[in-house]
């Protein structure tokens, strides 16, 4: 059934001569408008950044609205010419008060002494790229720039195949506890998993609570040989909000343009020694892309000090006469119920196979443990102690300071290097011995760890593995190599 509109005939139908006396003057008028101010406009081009250095996939022209920002001031033009705005927007997953890093960057604007620290996996270590190239370096290069008159010193505390749960209790084996500013890179390591995100917690708020009360700058970097895109570092997100602790994703930044243009993604990933791309690994184009993404966002801090009266004011101010402490930490973690008391201050023991400050040595050897290093083709050095027979005992001392009463073990797991199972136990409680597992599904080879007691009293213990015939390996081998012990 066809539908029919009765319509009426406006006013002006039966005066053609006025309407388009009328008609013209708008037109007359819009013209000189466009002529005026529209020619005018600035036509933004958005390259994607991919490929070759001097190749633009692809390329549109439109007019941009602008997007929020602290005033121009000329120090963040570069990075914006380079990637454009809207890239660097994405890049910036949280950016928070930064109170924290306001008060290092006034510092270092006035000659003081600046340390820089930073934790993280292989990517951050250095795989796959020359010293010189890791993004960490090439922040600190330009801060030399950008801070002629402050001395500055970096420590790079990263170590291949690990994540939270292992620095969440060693990181001070790592990296002293006076800097100034501390760069996490965890994303990529930490599996999503709810032990992962309790272990970065309480990382992030043992490194908030240093001394000087250091500027925490997360930084994800992500991998397309991963069984999914999704990381453990999109949990992590949820603690830099509550922590207000800034995030900078090389993801947000750069993955939807490798997925529209794939053929480029080889372009920012290492290369094996076999000449096959490591999916895994960023590679020198990567690391200074993260970089870069870092210094347009510090740049973009001291734009801000540098016009105090702007909308990005250095200080929150208290809302409904509520005190507020911009650097503060909260006294309950998001693991916790809005009822519990404050979380502890930890004091944790750590010693381990991969640092010089507290090594991992054993109290008690029956002769069937060894120290081992693993360096892979194109990889890092990785120090073990290892055991390969069954019945094989080993025991550590251990102190305990109060906090939390736990006692761990750092191992690794892998499912090709047929590991097999150990038990461990504290003093004389084999009884309650647990099982530590060094095989697991998961295609990655990662230090994992493993709680014996929760319970453990203030002072020195004796903790004791052995090894057990027991093997989940397909081959069944039963090697097991043990990383290290902590306590808090």
């Amino acid at each position: 059934m066809a539908l029919t509109f009765k319509t009426r005939a406006p006013r002006w139908a039966g005066q053609p001569s006025t309407f388009f006396l009328l008609l013209n003057a708008c037109l007359v008028t819009a013209l000189i408008h466009y002529w005026t101010t529209g020619l005018q406009s600035s036509h933004h081009s958005v390259s994607v950044w991919v490929g070759h250095e001097n190749e633009h996939e692809h390329e549109h022209n439109y007019q941009q609205a602008p997007a929020p920002s602290p005033p121009a001031c000329g120090l963040e033009d570069a990075m914006r010419a380079k990637y454009g705005e809207d890239i660097l927007a994405r890049s910036r997953a949280y950016e928070g008060s930064n109170a924290r890093l306001r008060r290092v960057l006034r510092d270092a604007r006035a000659g003081k002494p600046i340390k820089i620290a930073v934790l993280g996996g292989s990517v951050t270590k250095g795989q796959g790229v020359k010293r010189h190239e890791i993004w960490a370096n090439v922040f600190a290069d330009w801060w030399k720039q950008e801070f002629p008159d402050a001395e500055m010193t970096m420590q790079n505390g990263a170590v291949a195949a690990t994540g939270s749960r292992y620095m969440s209790m060693c990181f001070l084996e790592h990296v002293d506890d006076d800097a100034d500013i501390i760069f996490t890179e965890f994303a990529v390591n930490d599996q999503r998993n709810e032990p992962n995100a309790e272990s970065f917690e309480w990382l992030l708020r043992q490194l908030l609570e240093l001394p000087k009360r250091p500027a925490v700058i997360n930084v994800q970097t992500f991998g397309l040989g991963y069984a999914q895109l999704t990381t453990g570092g999109d949990v992590h997100i949820a603690f830099a909000n509550y922590y207000d602790a800034p995030l900078i994703s090389l993801r947000n930044a750069l993955l939807p343009q490798l997925l529209e243009t794939r053929s480029a993604a080889p372009s920012y990933f290492a290369k094996l020694h076999t000449g096959v791309t490591d999916f895994k690994h960023i590679n020198n184009r990567g690391h200074q892309m993260l970089a870069d993404l870092l210094i347009a966002y510090t740049q973009r801090q001291l734009c801000t000090l540098s016009h105090p009266t702007s909308s990005h004011s250095l200080s929150l101010p208290s809302y409904d006469n509520l005190p507020v402490d911009v650097e503060g930490i909260p006294p309950l973690r998001l693991f916790q119920n809005y009822n519990d008391p404050p979380a502890p201050r930890l004091s944790p023991y750590c010693s381990s196979t991969r640092t010089l400050k507290t090594p991992l040595v054993p109290a008690f050897n029956d002769g069937k443990w060894e120290n081992w290093t693993f360096t892979a083709t194109g990889g890092s050095a990785k120090t073990y102690i290892r055991a390969t027979e069954p019945g094989a005992k080993i025991g550590f001392k251990v102190p305990v300071r109060g906090g939390m009463g736990r006692v761990r073990v750092s191992f690794l797991q892998s499912s090709t290097f047929g590991l097999g199972i150990c038990k461990c136990w504290l003093d004389e409680a084999k009884d309650e011995a647990v099982l530590v597992d060094g095989f697991w599904q998961s295609p990655l080879n990662l230090a994992g760890t493993q709680t014996v007691t929760n319970k453990a009293s203030i002072g020195e213990h004796m903790l004791w593995c052995e090894l057990t015939g027991h093997t989940r390996d397909p081959e069944g081998r039963t090697e097991f190599r043990l990383i290290g012990v902590d306590a808090a």
